[in-house]
């Protein structure tokens, strides 16, 4: 029965796709356990934009970035990971001389053309919103007009820092007192200043909680809802932001209206002519690859995601799929996971089918045919009309406009003729209605860890320019260009420590195993640090990671842990 089905799906898919997809999951298998690779990150940032300025998505559009004077880059070596806005940025500093203050735990591109780049500790870009909070308020950056609404709010705040030592923060994050005030002064006094987070903030441990942060230092320093002004974030797919508007998630109906609210589910259920499932049935990632290894979930449905090579070993991913009697995927390329599949549906490339994507601002995108479907393969909305079918569920569309004009019914104004749909926050129910409370749980004071002196390097696994997540690794162009050298980088001043050589091999060691492999030197690389390209799998880093998960999102980390490093 529906308990015992459960489906995953990319957000590489279109938005038709990824809306057709839920559709299937809750109308025709009846089961709201399934999920879209938006879990990975982007969930952080949805849900604390939504829980503080009830507005599930970035804040500027790509010309507030063009225009800013002044631009808080953190957590992002945007270069490599989202190229076309970091044009955006470089263009800010080149026509309208902005102030660009970088903070990351790598010598990246955008950190050597800004005014302020700041290189700090690896793993403690928390620990610096605390600080910029901090120095916002013993400098008095405040915008009395936006605290002195709700002043209860402003001194639960004032109080939750209380502790925080701007002395204290730089010995742990590597960044000075001086620096921190800098940073909090040229966000809080410039006309038009934006946050923008991505991987270091939303894929960390207490990402959730760290985007809430950077909401708080906009919010006393007068920077929500003003022009130009915002909090905002890029993901490392091309339609996280789609994948949630349409629902891709246990937790929303299309348009994020949430699950259990029973208006929207009278609306839906109407809509679709059909019963939705129980309001609190819902499973995500993590829970659905539980339930898969206790056997209460048998059969999986998965379209265009690959978790066997995407997740750490510690996850036993395999083991999950091993015990199911029914795996279906649904894939371009014969994945990892689609080797183990009882079924494999051949699906379309971007390139060879229509539809939309939603980017950062909210502007919907349209992709056309180039190339009409190669050998047996057919457009991923095809597939599940034809699935759907099978079940009964007599759908009729014939084409991605026949799913996008139900779309436009029942979310109006969201394709809004291309144009990025405008948003105001609103925070005014946030600050009277339980803030007090969470503020104090945001900011409380945590133990140092000493795995620092059992494991003196920060491993991180990251993206590269010439690679996007494991797909592009199929392509011989791309990999000629970038190869998978299958070394270490680490910074040559380390290299020179340890006594290593480019190509000498060493043992990788972390709480979770060890393995061999030769490293190179990156001079991008911060001393103290490694770092291994998260495209690939051979050898496999990735199971070195621990995963840690969200307590309110359910969104896993695992791009970042400890280890030693030694000659072999």
């Amino acid at each position: 029965g529906p308990d015992a089905i459960a489906g995953l799906i990319t957000a590489r898919c279109t938005n038709e796709e990824l809306y057709l997809f839920q559709k299937l999951m809750r109308t025709g298998f009846r089961t709201n356990q399934f999920d879209s690779s938006a879990r990975y990150g982007h969930l952080n940032f949805v849900h604390a934009s939504r829980h503080a300025l009830g507005i599930g998505r970035s804040l500027n559009a790509w010309e507030d970035l063009t225009k800013a004077k002044a631009i808080i880059l953190i957590g992002s070596n945007i270069t490599e990971t989202n190229p076309l806005t970091a044009v955006r940025i470089k263009e800010a500093i080149r026509v309208y001389s902005a102030q660009v203050v970088v903070i990351d735990s790598a010598v990246t591109n955008m950190a050597k053309l800004a005014s302020h780049p700041f290189l700090i500790t690896a793993g403690t870009e928390g620990l610096v919103i605390d600080g910029l909070v901090k120095a916002a308020l013993e400098l008095d950056l405040i915008d009395e007009s936006s605290v002195m609404k709700h002043p209860q709010a402003f001194e639960a705040l004032k109080a939750a820092v209380a502790h925080v030592l701007l002395e204290q923060i730089a010995t742990q994050t590597s960044m000075s007192v001086e620096s921190l005030r800098d940073a909090a002064k040229i966000f809080a006094e410039s006309p038009r200043s934006i946050i923008l987070c991505a991987e270091g903030i939303v894929r960390r441990p207490d990402g959730y909680q760290n985007v809430l942060k950077l909401i708080d230092l906009a919010w006393i320093t007068g920077k929500l809802g003003q022009p130009g002004c915002g909090v905002s974030t890029v993901t490392e797919e091309p339609n996280e932001q789609g994948a949630v508007d349409m629902g891709a998630a246990p937790e929303f109906l299309p348009g994020q209206s949430l699950f259990s609210d029973q208006t929207a589910r009278d609306r839906f259920a109407k809509a679709w002519d059909g019963t939705l499932p129980a309001a609190n049935s819902g499973a995500d990632l993590i829970e659905i690859l539980k339930r898969c290894r206790s056997g209460q979930i048998r059969a999986l449905y998965v379209v265009g995601e690959n978790p066997l090579a995407t997740l750490p070993a510690s996850m036993e991913v395999r083991a999950a799929l091993d015990r199911l009697e029914l795996l279906v995927v649904q894939d371009p390329f014969m994945t990892e996971t689609a080797r183990m599949a009882h079924a494999v549906l051949p699906a379309c490339t971007s390139a060879e089918k229509d539809g939309t994507f939603t980017n950062l601002e909210g502007r919907v995108l349209r992709v056309r045919e180039a190339i009409g479907p190669i050998g047996e393969s057919l457009p991923d909305w095809h597939i599940m009309t034809a699935l759907a079918n099978g079940l009964d569920c007599q759908w009729g569309y014939e084409s991605s406009n026949d799913i996008q004009s139900e779309i436009m019914k029942l979310l109006p104004g969201y394709y809004n003729l291309g144009q990025p749909r405008k948003v105001v926050p609103a925070m005014d129910h946030y600050l009277s209605n339980g803030y007090t409370r969470d503020v104090m749980e945001r900011y409380r004071a945590t133990v140092p860890s000493d795995s620092t002196n059992q494991r003196p390097f920060a491993l991180q696994m990251g993206q590269v320019l010439y690679h996007s997540g494991k797909m592009s690794t199929k392509a011989p162009g791309l990999i000629t260009i970038a190869p998978n050298t299958g070394r270490l980088r680490m910074n040559p001043q380390d290299m020179g420590r340890l006594a290593l050589v480019e190509g000498t091999t060493v043992r990788l060691t972390s709480d979770r195993g060890s393995m061999q492999l030769a490293v190179q030197p990156d001079q991008s690389i911060a001393p103290q640090t490694c770092f291994f390209p998260e495209h690939f799998n051979e050898p496999p880093v990735k199971d070195l990671m621990s995963v840690q998960i969200d307590p309110t999102t359910g969104v896993p980390t695992f791009k970042q842990t400890r280890v030693t490093i030694e000659k072999a």
